[in-house]
């Protein structure tokens, strides 16, 4: 939705406008890329979530076989194990 907003304008309108939805598309990319860093990193399957209460956020699959003896990196500081959605790990 937040995205849909962002280019509800058609571009070459606004100039700041078009100025925003750069950044905000920049932003997104680097938050992306970061992930990816992370995932190759230690070696985990990473996803990268978004919700609009929380923002953005790391997901993957609590079954992954490359958590070593149940343990995350201490990088990863807000772990949240959620049974509801077929045991995902939120970071």
């Amino acid at each position: 939705m937040r995205t849909q907003k962002c280019y509800a304008v058609k571009p070459n309108i606004n100039e700041f406008l078009d100025i925003a939805r750069r950044t905000y598309t920049e932003i997104v990319d680097d938050i992306a890329g970061m992930i990816a860093q992370l995932a190759e990193k230690y070696n985990l399957p990473l996803k990268t979530s978004f919700s609009s209460a929380r923002g953005f956020f790391i997901q993957m699959n609590a079954d992954c076989a490359a958590i070593h003896n149940g343990q995350l990196p201490s990088e990863f500081t807000k772990v949240h194990i959620l049974e509801l959605l077929g045991h995902y790990i939120e970071i």
